[in-house]
This record gives C-alpha cells, sequence and structure tokens, in this order.
C-alpha cells in the first residue's frame, strides 16, 4: 500500500493555498507578536539575572531590549499611518 494514498491531496493544496495567502493585517500582527516578546524576554532576562550577567552578556542584552524597543515603536507606527 502507498501511504499517500490516504493523503486527500486536494485538502492539502487548498490549505498550503490558504497559508500562503495572508493578509497584511495578520502579518503584521504576527510579527508585533514576536517583536513583544523579543521585548518581554529581553526585560525578564536583565531583571532577573544582571547580577549573574557578565558585562559584555549585559551589553548584548541590553542592545537586544533596545532595538526590540525600537522594533516595537516602527511596527505601532505602521500600524497607526494604516488606520
Amino acid at each position: 500500500m502507498n501511504p499517500l494514498q490516504y493523503i486527500p491531496i486536494d485538502s492539502v493544496i487548498y490549505g498550503i493555498h490558504d497559508m500562503a495567502n495572508v493578509k497584511q493585517s495578520s502579518l503584521i500582527d504576527m510579527i508585533m507578536v514576536q517583536v513583544i516578546s523579543i521585548t518581554l524576554g529581553s526585560f525578564l532576562m536583565i531583571a532577573f539575572n544582571a547580577n549573574s550577567m557578565t558585562q559584555t552578556q549585559l551589553t548584548y542584552s541590553m542592545a537586544v531590549l533596545f532595538t526590540s524597543l525600537l522594533l516595537t515603536g516602527a511596527v505601532y507606527r505602521r500600524l497607526s499611518d494604516r488606520g
């Protein structure tokens, strides 16, 4: 028996098509969720582990936090421009 015999190819193709045709608003929402999670994660990492971090680790963590805050502002600006 061929295992591909049991896969409904039409449904798979429609599913891939639906996943590929994402509206721009939902794409920006997904990006925003990722940026917010990076911001929150880096803040919590600094808040709870700053005493045990080396100077280099803390510098990189602060850079990640600052960059993610800038990205959050850029995405919010883009969302507010669209209305």
